[in-house]
């Protein structure tokens, strides 16, 4: 993702509540030169934040929770198992804070002559 991308996604979601590329702008740069995070970190934790200042939902894959954490895809599966447990001991419903979904399947045509 460019940084471009990734401020126009922001603001597409975000500008309604003021959010401004001025304001975004700065903050990207601070993490990539000051704490070397990818754009993808960078972005999950604008959106992480940005959903929590604004009381929005959003939904955050494995691997953006990789880029976030720096957890391996092993290491973060254990760990959520392990608050899925937690949320069922405390009587809360696990699947209202981690929810599974299946790739989808997607049509893949081959054209062994090409096209004409």
């Amino acid at each position: 993702m460019e940084k471009d991308t990734l401020i126009n996604n922001l603001l597409a979601n975000y500008g309604k509540y003021g959010v401004t590329r001025a304001e975004l702008e700065p903050i990207i740069d601070d993490g990539i030169q000051n704490y070397d995070l990818s754009l993808d970190a960078i972005y999950s934790g604008l959106r992480m934040s940005l959903a929590s200042a604004f009381n929005e939902h959003e939904y955050f894959s494995l691997d953006d929770v990789m880029a976030i954490t720096g957890e391996s895809r092993e290491e973060l599966l254990q760990r959520i198992e392990q608050c899925r447990q937690e949320l069922i001991e405390a009587g809360e419903n696990p699947d209202e804070y981690f929810k599974p979904v299946e790739p989808q399947r997607a049509a893949v045509y081959y054209f062994p002559n090409g096209l004409h």
